[in-house]
């Protein structure tokens, strides 16, 4: 029988590859997140200074800038979602990659085992006849 340690071997090089693609999607959106994240404190700090200077003007240049800021944010929300989606198909991708390696591994071992099962059946079988020669010449004595 074949040897599967190479398909072995590439299986877990190819989840690996895997892994190290979810990772980077979840740093994407780790940073995505983080960036939404500082327009929103933003937004709160400038609502904050145009309330405390109380002026008509900084009202108005307020209402433009939540504007675009909120723009913004939904951009960044529909990227956050988009990265999550690919996350999910990653992380499905890799449970089918893993799956595939432990069918292999669990057919190596099964193998690996059948072989040990059989070659100690032959030496059995071989100690077997040594003792029934040995036998048959004490009793031919």
């Amino acid at each position: 029988m074949a040897d599967l340690d190479p398909l072995i071997r590439f299986r877990k090089h190819t989840v690996d590859e895997k892994q190290k693609i979810l990772s980077q999607l979840y740093r994407d959106a780790e940073n995505l997140e983080r960036q939404r994240q500082a327009i929103i404190d933003k937004m709160e700090r400038e609502k904050k200074l145009a309330e405390e200077m109380n002026a008509p003007e900084a009202l108005t240049y307020l209402g433009r800038y939540l504007e675009g800021a909120r723009k913004k944010v939904k951009i960044y929300d529909a990227a956050i979602k988009k990265i999550e989606i690919r996350i999910v198909a990653a992380q499905e991708d890799i449970r089918e990659a893993f799956a595939e390696q432990k069918k292999v591994e669990i057919t190596q071992a099964n193998r690996k085992a059948e072989e040990k099962k059989a070659r100690d059946h032959k030496d059995d079988q071989e100690m077997d006849d040594i003792a029934l020669d040995g036998f048959r010449r004490k009793k031919d004595e």
